[in-house]
């Protein structure tokens, strides 16, 4: 961004921050033993080790600074604004992050598919995290990150397990467990729902004289070499295929480091995010299918202004329930397609003569 357009763009995040009228807008559970860091559109770098004894210091810091990205701890902390070696570690949430980078094939789709994508990921992993890990609807914060993602929290069940154990979560969620690297216990879900699939192909195999033909079709191999149903390499082929059709349906592409890391920056819910200008959103579990994050995170603040952008890259914006092509020149619109625009890279605020 050009200078002219790094001022207007803070212009804009002045306005949004400035009308914070709700103290707990950013819901940071025991703010005063979080890290608090941001990154602000006229300095380089991070500022971290940063931390506030109540909310109202808070607001008052952001409205006079207006950070560009806006990040708080996952973990607590007895001295959370010394530095790491002083900070003395009290314990942290878990937390996962699924976003459009781990999404194979995600560059060749519009945003929307990519997000749509990116949701079936979180409810695979909401899925896991309330049938195998018995966790509550409000042990748990879901989170739209602003861009390409979500974030889910899941707090006070796992606070205290460091890095190792959460690793052993990842292997869980990812369904890296059923690679036979790792011995699964016969009750285990894992090991249920791989179960239940080798119990649809035994009655594929009962039911048809054409079990064969059907097998293959189901599983993708070549089963020539085998002979007949009782064949013991073919329960050891179902079985390996079993898994890997099981890991697809159910395992969720999570970001392995997020989890894994104790001392974790994560997005604050309801600041806005410095690459898109869209609104980091907390979002009811139970309604996450009827969520739009092109809809719902586009900030009221900026629906209604006009503004003059450059456009220097031919872009496609999809916010409002429109979708937008611009080639390069000069074009008004509104703010939060502007915003958009000009953050991620794509244009520049025309100054007025």
């Amino acid at each position: 961004m050009n200078d002219f357009s790094i001022t207007r763009a803070k212009e804009f995040f002045h306005f949004y921050y400035s009308n914070i009228k709700d103290p707990e807008i950013f819901g940071i559970r025991k703010l005063e033993n979080r890290e608090l860091a941001f990154s602000f559109f006229d300095k380089l770098g991070m500022t971290r080790h940063t931390s506030f004894n109540n909310i109202e210091k808070m607001i008052s810091f952001i409205k006079e600074n207006i950070p560009q990205h806006f990040y708080y701890s996952s973990a607590y902390y007895e001295n959370p604004s010394e530095d790491m070696d002083a900070k003395r570690w009290k314990g942290a949430d878990l937390i996962f992050d699924i976003d459009g980078d781990h999404i194979e094939g995600a560059e060749l789709m519009k945003y929307s598919e990519m997000l749509l994508e990116v949701k079936k990921e979180l409810n695979k992993l909401l899925l896991l995290l309330r049938d195998d890990f018995d966790v509550k609807w409000n042990d748990m914060e879901v989170v739209f990150s602003g861009s390409r993602g979500y974030h889910v929290h899941v707090y006070d069940i796992f606070n205290d397990i460091e890095s190792q154990e959460r690793r052993e979560i990842v292997d869980y969620i990812t369904g890296r467990c059923t690679s036979g690297e790792f011995p699964l216990n016969p009750k285990n879900k894992w090991s249920i729902r791989i179960e239940g699939k080798m119990n649809q192909f035994k009655e594929m195999i009962d039911s048809d004289k054409k079990w064969k033909d059907k097998l293959e079709k189901e599983i993708g191999v070549d089963l020539r070499g085998i002979r007949s149903k009782k064949d013991p390499k073919l329960k050891e082929i179902l079985y390996h295929e079993a898994g890997k059709i099981t890991k697809k349906e159910y395992a969720s592409m999570i970001d392995e480091p997020v989890t894994i890391d104790i001392h974790r920056l994560i997005r604050t819910p309801n600041s806005l995010h410095g690459k898109s200008g869209l609104k980091v959103v907390n979002i009811n579990p139970e309604k996450i299918d009827s969520f739009d994050p092109l809809l719902d995170a586009v900030p009221h603040e900026f629906k209604d202004a006009m503004v003059e952008v450059r456009v220097t890259k031919n872009t496609k914006l999809e916010l409002m329930g429109n979708f937008v092509e611009f080639k390069e020149g000069n074009y008004s619109m509104p703010v939060y397609n502007a915003l958009f625009t000009v953050l991620k890279g794509n244009g520049e605020f025309v100054e007025m003569q």
